[in-house]
């Protein structure tokens, strides 16, 4: 057991167990985990938009394109049901009035 243990440690299994866990505990290592992880995204979206300013330069399609709007799952069925809820209330309305 200690063998397989000790194998594990060395092999390929080392570099995992070598890397310290990145937990926060004072309102300092906070603050500076969420300023890596900022600095991260402007690095990523100036990337981004070099790679952009490349395409469009060059005259090809873009890799990163526009995407449309997305709606959440739930704002999409409260509109089906809004818009429902709208056409029955015309159906009503008609049929109290005796249009047909």
């Amino acid at each position: 057991m200690k063998s397989f243990i000790r194998k594990l440690m060395s092999g390929k299994g080392a570099a995992i167990n070598k890397q310290k866990t990145n937990v926060p505990k004072t309102e300092l290592q906070k603050k500076t985990r969420d300023l890596k992880i900022a600095i991260q995204k402007s690095k990523a979206g100036k990337a981004k938009l070099d790679q952009t300013i490349f395409e469009l330069k060059q005259n090809k399609d873009f890799t990163f394109a526009p995407k449309g709007k997305t709606i959440k799952e739930s704002d999409r069925k409260k509109q089906i049901i809004k818009d429902n809820s709208k056409v029955i209330g015309r159906m009503f309305k008609k049929a109290l009035k005796g249009d047909k």
